[in-house]
Formats: C-alpha cells, structure tokens, sequence
C-alpha cells in the first residue's frame, strides 16, 4: 500500500495526468487514515501481530520482523509528506495535505524517539534490543530512505552514506529487486561511483547474466530453480535514466526536467527517456574535462543540467543543448 502511493505520485510527476488518480486516490486516503489507527501508544507502526495483513519489506535484508518496524515507519512518514501530500495538493485538498504532513512527522519523530543512535549518528534497525542480541542491526532500507527523504536529525547523513557505500557485516542488504533504494541514496549524494561499481561486480557476474543473459531472483540463486529468473530486478536500467544519466521531472508531466549527470569512469553514453512530451535525447562522450553531453529536449520541455558546485545551466526545449560533465 505504501509502496502504491508512490508509484500514484511518480505517475503523475511522469505524466500530469490526475485524472488516472481519480478512482484510486480517495483509497489512498482510507488507507493512510487506517495507518494512524494503527499507531500504538510510542506513536508507531507495528510490524508483527497484525492478524492477515503483513509487513513485508524484505526478505534478505532482516534477521527478525521486527527489526523491520525502522524501515517500514520511515517508509510511512516519507509517504505521507511526499507522495500523498503533494497529491492532495494538487487536488486542490491543502488542509488534508497539511494533515497528512503532522501524521508523517508525527510518525518520523516516533521512529527517532525508539531507534535513532546519537552515539553511531544512525537508525539502528535493533536499538531497544542490540545488547540482547550482542551487536547491532542495520539494513540499506532504511538508510537510504532516511536520506532520500532528509530523515536524520540535524541532517547528519554521514554515517548511513558510509553504511550504503561500504555495506559492513552489520548491514542487511536487500534483494535484487528492492536494490534500488540503496543505488538512489548513493546517487542522491553523488556516488554514482559505488553504484556502477555495484552493477559491474554484483549484477554483472550474476550467475544468470553469465550463462542464461538473465537476472535472477536473489544474489544467490540455485541452478535449475524459479531463482533463475527475477520478476522486477529492474533498478540497473531506470536508475541508468534517472540518476546515471541524471533525467527526472523537475515539474509533472515533464513541463520542465532536471539532468544530473553522473557518469564516474563510464566512456560513451547514448539513450533515450521516451516522455509524455517527447524523446529526451542523452549522448556523452569522453573529453578532456570529463565528459561532453548533448541533450535534446521536446518541445515544451525546457530544464536545467545540474553539477555540485556549479550554478545551474539553462537547457532549451526542442533544440541540442551541449554541456561539459566533470
């Protein structure tokens, strides 16, 4: 369910299209109302014990069920300030949107009160039960949606960005096809670097890359079996558009994009984000300042190309804009 609010809201930031959210946004609504009704009395959501329904999260990345209620309430809280909210406020609802914010933050300030660490500067998955258990728990989850969504205190990052790029023994890593958390945390902080090196080290030498040209399941995935062959492990090609090459709606329905090149040590690179406008056009090549990208954008799509440290750089609609990548 929380997963489906997001998908509504990348949805409509991809096509500025509301009317396909009709139908599904008032159960949007009951749902996140049955979400607070859940709360307990520490103000959180509960992981075990819900009878038929069942917090999911991940398979590989958790020792315990409830060394997923971290995760799975900081999922909440960033769902309802940034996926059901900006929905609500496009239509036109500013006083539920205003609600459903207090009821993501009330959720967040929770979730810091039981399992934020101000000695590791972390979310530990484990915290209340860590010397119980002799050592402490983390997963990629939940770092990298404390990132994403600007969830640490004081906006002390730098361990979880530690975490995700060297993922230490205490790190649960989740399966292939919920990798894509961890890749758009590294991306948001500008280490595209780790994240291609992951897609050569990990998904490359897959065993079902190397001798069916498939992607399995799981990481490891025994010969002869359904783990052969993955349903959704997707993220090496959209986080390719969104986060290597840069390419995301800065307004919905593409009226504007933003391009955020992180190219590492990558030589060429040539695709195209087929939009609701029109074919984003991306090339890049080697140059001696890192790379030369031309963009061509559709008509009624202009943007901007963003570089840290650089003030951003106007892209026209409809015509090659050609910009240096350091």
């Amino acid at each position: 369910g929380i997963g489906f609010n997001f998908d509504c809201f990348q949805h409509y930031q991809e096509t500025g299209d509301l009317g396909a959210l009709v139908e599904p946004y008032p159960r949007l609504l009951r749902f996140a109302e049955y979400l607070a009704a859940l709360r307990g009395p520490d103000g959180l959501l509960p992981v075990e014990n819900l009878g038929i329904p069942t917090v999911w999260i991940d398979h590989d990345a958790y020792r315990q069920q409830r060394h997923k209620q971290c995760a799975f309430n900081l999922y909440a809280a960033a769902m309802c300030r940034h996926a059901l909210a900006p929905l609500a406020r496009a239509f036109g609802q500013r006083e539920r949107a205003e609600k459903l914010v207090r009821l993501g933050d009330e959720i967040l300030a929770a979730t810091v009160r039981r399992y934020w660490s101000a000695e590791r500067g972390v979310f530990v998955n484990n915290l209340p039960w860590s010397a119980e258990e002799k050592g402490i728990r983390l997963c990629d989850r939940s770092l990298a949606t404390a990132i994403l969504f600007d969830q640490c205190p004081g906006g002390n990052n730098a361990a979880a960005l530690k975490a995700l790029a060297e993922c230490p023994p205490e790190l649960g890593l989740s399966y292939p096809c919920n990798a894509n958390w961890r890749y758009w945390a590294l991306a948001k902080m500008g280490r595209a670097d780790v994240v291609l090196g992951d897609f050569r080290r990990r998904w490359a030498t897959m065993k079902s890359v190397m001798l069916n040209n498939a992607i399995q399941e799981c990481w490891d995935a025994a010969a002869d079996s359904t783990g052969e062959w993955s349903h959704c492990a997707l993220s090496p090609i959209y986080v390719l558009f969104q986060d290597i090459a840069g390419i995301r709606p800065a307004a919905p329905g593409f009226a504007k994009v933003r391009v955020r090149p992180q190219l590492a040590d990558l030589g060429s690179l040539e695709l195209t984000y087929f939009t609701v406008r029109g074919p984003i056009r991306f090339h890049a090549e080697p140059s001696s300042k890192g790379h030369r990208i031309s963009i061509r954008l559709p008509a009624g799509c202009d943007g901007e190309c963003q570089f840290p440290g650089r003030s951003p750089i106007r892209l026209d609609a409809g015509r090659v804009n050609v910009v240096e990548c350091p």
